[in-house]
């Protein structure tokens, strides 16, 4: 019962004082409220040369229950701003909050004023800061994109670094196999020139055993025919050898006839011829020095065959 009649009680208190000039006087430090202001008064400032605004009213002695009276300015000399700055952070029909924590009348101390911010200048100050979060979660994603841009270059640099490596290995391979052709398209060149000199050698030996050849058939038809044949064959040819006896310097026989002392004398005069004739065709068909490697040529059969 006791306490329905306290909000009871109140209740009227409220309503009464909501339709009285006076409210509850409260610090913005910690929302305390130190009593009820009764009035607004205007004292002048000799100081700033201006009309300052003041609140009158009246507290409780928590420990002694006494009442003292409350009197205080309602604003602030700001030195900074050469303004007079209004301490009122809230007002309505029932309460007042003042930005001074203490009734001292000093502006100087920044210590004894704690600020309210007007919803006005909470709701920018709120959109500023969810501003700067989304600008932080945006500086974060585009870091973490950074960091995989860079993952990439870095991969993607290293690939290049290799392909840089394989082509510049290709590079000298290429150019050892020019020096490699080079060379061996000048060891060619001295090989066909060996090959053109060794055929050279061949046709000449072929020439030289062709030659010697001939020489060997003549020589061994002219030893196998006995003296009759060779008077026979010299009677016929008498014209033709005394010519050619006459050109060599043999002398001249007599053309109408021959004793057979004559023959025999004209027979070793041609064999002397011929033995001679021969052995200058072999000086100046004689083939040149051979190699110790030994080339088969066409038309010589390889030894043991």
């Amino acid at each position: 019962m006791k306490l329905e009649r306290l909000l009871v009680q109140l209740k009227t208190n409220f309503i009464e004082m909501r339709k009285s000039p006076f409210k509850l006087f409260v610090r913005a430090n910690g929302l305390e409220p130190v009593g009820i202001m009764t009035k607004r008064i205007h004292k002048y400032d000799s100081g700033w040369g201006s009309m300052r605004v003041w609140a009158l009213g009246l507290t409780f002695e928590e420990k002694t229950g006494k009442i003292q009276r409350i009197e205080e300015p309602l604003d602030r000399k700001n030195r900074r701003t050469s303004e007079l700055e209004d301490l009122v952070q809230m007002e309505n029909d029932f309460i007042i909050v003042t930005a001074r924590n203490t009734s001292d009348p000093d502006d100087e101390n920044d210590d004894n004023f704690q600020y309210f911010i007007n919803p006005h200048s909470a709701n920018r100050m709120k959109d500023s800061i969810d501003r700067i979060k989304e600008r932080d979660r945006i500086i974060q994603d585009m870091e973490k994109k950074i960091a995989e841009v860079e993952q990439s270059r870095d991969y993607y640099q290293r690939e290049a670094d290799a392909y840089g490596n394989e082509i510049r290995s290709l590079k000298s391979k290429v150019a050892t196999l020019s020096e490699r052709i080079s060379n061996s398209e000048q060891q060619a060149d001295h090989y066909r020139t060996l090959l053109k000199k060794t055929h050279t050698s061949v046709i000449e030996e072929e020439g030289f055993m062709d030659e010697k050849l001939k020489d060997a058939r003549g020589r061994g038809g002219f030893e196998a025919k006995d003296s009759a044949d060779v008077v026979v064959t010299a009677a016929k040819k008498q014209k033709d050898a005394t010519k050619h006896l006459s050109s060599i310097g043999m002398g001249q026989m007599s053309p109408e006839f021959a004793t057979k002392s004559d023959l025999a004398q004209m027979e070793k005069k041609i064999t002397e011829a011929i033995n001679t004739m021969l052995a200058q065709a072999t000086k100046k068909i004689e083939p040149p020095p051979q190699s110790t490697k030994r080339v088969v040529g066409p038309t010589e059969e390889p030894k043991g065959s």
